[in-house]
C-alpha cells in the first residue's frame, strides 16, 4: 500500500522489513499480524493513532471514570441497564465506585498509566507496544459500551471503536479509515429522511429554536445537511481537489456548528478524525481489492446492515425504540415521553408514580424502563404487578400512548424482532400534545 509523500524517514524498513528492536519472534509475528508497518510509515496514521488514543482519554475522564452505572452498587439498586441481548449484564459487575470502595478508580488510574505508556511508546517510534497499549484502551471500551451497560453505550463511541478497530486490526488502514469515516455521514443521514428534519420540526419545536439562523430558515437548513450528508460526503475521497476542499470546508464548519448543539465531545472527535484523513494530504490510496482487503469490505458491509436492523424488524425505531440502539446518529429527532406506573402490592394497596423527559435528546426507549421494572419484579416478593403506561411525542407531534399494560411484570422484550405490546400508530392512541421543550 503506498504511504504517499508522508511516510516518516527512518520509521519503516520497507514491507517485509522491521525496526531492530523486533527483533523477537513474538513481536514480528505481532507486527505483521496487525500490519503495524503500515502505521510506522505512514504520519497520517500516526497522526490518526494519536487523535483516538486522545479520544480513549476524553471517553473515560468525562463521564466513565466516575460514573456507578458498571457498578456492583448500580445492581444492588437497580440503577443499571444491561442490553437487550445480554440482560443479566448485572450479575457479571465487579467494580466499587467512591464512596463505597476505590476499585474503580484504581482501574482507571491503570488506564491512565497505559495512555501515558502507549504516548510515549508513540514518541519513542515503538509502533509495537504503543499498538499493545490501545488495543488494551479499545477492549475495555468494547467491554463497557457493547456487553455490560447500555447506558453507558453512547452512539459516538460507536464511531471511536470502530476506527479504533480498523486502525489496530484490519490491513490497509488508511483505505478503510477513510472510506468508513465517509460512511458514518451517510449511515448517519439515512435516519433524517422524516418530518423531523424534512420540515425542520427537530428545532422549531424547541423553546429556543435553531441556534443563530431562527427558525424560518431550520427546514432549508436541515434539508441542505441531509443532503450533503448523503451525496456531499463522498466528495471528501474526490481526487479533484476543488470538489474535495468544499466538502471538507462544509464539514468543518458543520462540526463547529453541531458544537453549539451537542458540546464539545462528538464534535472534537469528529474534526480530530476529518483534519487528519482528509485535511492534511488529499491523495487517496488505491483502492484494495487482494484478499488481504477482505475483511475490510465485511465490515463495511455489516455497518450497513445494521443501519438496516429496525427496517428487518418491521420497526418504527424513533418511535419505539426498537432497534434504534444498533444505528449510527446523532440526534435524529426531538423527543418528548411520560411514563406512569401504578404498582400493586399483595396486600391490597397500590401506589402510582410518573415521570417525564426534561430534554429533546433523551431518547425515550421504553425498553430502559421496562427492564427497570423488570428487574423491581423479580427483586421484590411483596409486589402483585406493575401496570405501567408510556406516552411518546416526536419533534412536537401527538403523545402516542404506545404502551399501555396490566402487569409490566409478565413483560418479555426481544432484541430483534418487534415487541407485540409496543404499539405503534393507528393501533397507538394520541393522548395529548407536548409544549415545546428544551434542548438540554
Amino acid at each position: 500500500m503506498p504511504t504517499n509523500s508522508t511516510a516518516s524517514p527512518g520509521s519503516n524498513r520497507g514491507e517485509g522489513g522491521a525496526p531492530s528492536s523486533y527483533r523477537v519472534p513474538f513481536l514480528l509475528k505481532y507486527r505483521s499480524f496487525f500490519s503495524i508497518g503500515e502505521i510506522e510509515g505512514n504520519v497520517i496514521l500516526q497522526l490518526a493513532f494519536g487523535a483516538l488514543l486522545i479520544l480513549c482519554f476524553l471517553t473515560f475522564f468525562r463521564g466513565w471514570e466516575t460514573s456507578t452505572a458498571i457498578t456492583v452498587e448500580s445492581y444492588a439498586n437497580n440503577s443499571y441497564v444491561c442490553w437487550p441481548y445480554f440482560q443479566t449484564c448485572g450479575q457479571y459487575y465487579f467494580l466499587h465506585a467512591l464512596p463505597y470502595g476505590y476499585s474503580q478508580t484504581i482501574l482507571y488510574a491503570i488506564l491512565l498509566g497505559v495512555m501515558f505508556l502507549t504516548a510515549w511508546a508513540m514518541y519513542a517510534k515503538k509502533w509495537v507496544y504503543a499498538h499493545m497499549g490501545l488495543a488494551a484502551l479499545w477492549i475495555w471500551k468494547v467491554l463497557v459500551v457493547f456487553v455490560l451497560s447500555k447506558l453507558l453505550a453512547n452512539n459516538f463511541d460507536y464511531y471511536d471503536i470502530i476506527l479504533l478497530f480498523i486502525l489496530l486490526m484490519l490491513p490497509r488502514k488508511l483505505f478503510f479509515l477513510r472510506l468508513t469515516f465517509v460512511s458514518f455521514y451517510f449511515l448517519g443521514a439515512t435516519l433524517k429522511f422524516d418530518d423531523g428534519w424534512i420540515l425542520g420540526t427537530y428545532f422549531t419545536s424547541l423553546k429556543i429554536g435553531l441556534p443563530i439562523f431562527g427558525n424560518a430558515l431550520a427546514p432549508i437548513l436541515t434539508n441542505l445537511v441531509t443532503c450533503v450528508e448523503v451525496v456531499g460526503c463522498w466528495f471528501l475521497l474526490s481526487d479533484r481537489r476543488l470538489l474535495q476542499r468544499l466538502a471538507f470546508c462544509f464539514f468543518f464548519a458543520f462540526h463547529l456548528y453541531s458544537s453549539i448543539i451537542i458540546n464539545y465531545r462528538f464534535p472534537v472527535a469528529a474534526l480530530l478524525m476529518l483534519v487528519i484523513l482528509f485535511g492534511i494530504n488529499e491523495e487517496n490510496p488505491p483502492v484494495p481489492l487482494d484478499r488481504r482487503s477482505v475483511f475490510g469490505w465485511l465490515l463495511l458491509a455489516f455497518l450497513f446492515c445494521l443501519q438496516l436492523t429496525p427496517f428487518v424488524m418491521h420497526a418504527n425505531p424513533e418511535l419505539t425504540g426498537e432497534g434504534n440502539q444498533y444505528r449510527f446518529f446523532m440526534f435524529e429527532a426531538n423527543h418528548q415521553c411520560r411514563s406512569e406506573i401504578t404498582v400493586y402490592e399483595k396486600n391490597g394497596s397500590a401506589q402510582s408514580s410518573e415521570t417525564d423527559s426534561i430534554n429533546s435528546r433523551d431518547r425515550c426507549d421504553p425498553y430502559n424502563t421496562w427492564f427497570g421494572l423488570k428487574q423491581r419484579c423479580e427483586r421484590d416478593p411483596t409486589i402483585a404487578r406493575i401496570g405501567w403506561t408510556f406516552d411518546h411525542s416526536l419533534d412536537g407531534g401527538p403523545f402516542y400512548r404506545i404502551i399501555d399494560v396490566p402487569d409490566a411484570c409478565a413483560l418479555t422484550y426481544h432484541a430483534f424482532s418487534q415487541n407485540a405490546w409496543i404499539k405503534t400508530p393507528p393501533l397507538a392512541p394520541v393522548v395529548g400534545y407536548p409544549v415545546k421543550n428544551i434542548l438540554f
